[in-house]
């Protein structure tokens, strides 16, 4: 009788061990860094592809340019005012080679003279922005002749750690 006393004892034991790995992996999981503040931006400016346009809009009901880009900040408890030059000046200035997702892309001239159109970056050449009625929120290429031809510049309103910095082994 003493090998269905073992077998039980074994069986417990596996049972534990499944459920201590559980555990660990559920730590494991759970200790993963949180994607950072930018990324957090532009993912969330990235569920309202599809929004509606309205002019003047800054709310999921209707978004206009500048309304989508502080309606999304907002969400982050960053103020921006609704006017494009604001929004380029509301954090650290950006070159277009050191743009990060998260960062505001500012445009000028395309439906009136100066600065005219803002989005938000999303990474890889890529913008999220409020076009117009015909197509609301949706993501352009900052390559796109027509993008490229008029793109100003740019701002960080939220600040990201700095890039990881590849290590040199010696």
């Amino acid at each position: 009788m003493l090998l269905p006393s073992v077998a039980l004892h074994a069986c417990r034991l596996a049972v534990v061990c499944a459920l201590l790995g559980l555990l660990s992996a559920a730590g494991i999981a759970s200790a993963a860094p949180a994607p950072a503040p930018g990324v957090q931006v532009a993912d969330l400016a990235s569920l309202y592809v599809g929004s509606p346009y309205i002019w003047g809009g800054a709310s999921p009901a209707g978004f206009d340019c500048t309304g989508f880009v502080m309606w999304v900040f907002g969400q982050f408890d960053v103020t921006l005012p609704h006017n494009e030059a604001g929004q380029l000046a509301s954090g650290d200035a950006i070159g277009i080679d050191d743009l990060r997702p998260g960062d505001v892309v500012v445009f000028a001239n395309t439906y009136r003279r100066g600065l005219s159109h803002v989005g938000i970056y999303l990474g890889e050449g890529r913008f999220v922005h409020a076009v117009n009625e015909s197509h609301g929120v949706m993501v352009n290429s900052l390559a796109d002749d027509y993008w490229a031809a008029r793109f100003v510049g740019a701002s960080r309103p939220i600040a990201d750690a700095p890039p990881a910095k590849a290590s040199v082994s010696r």
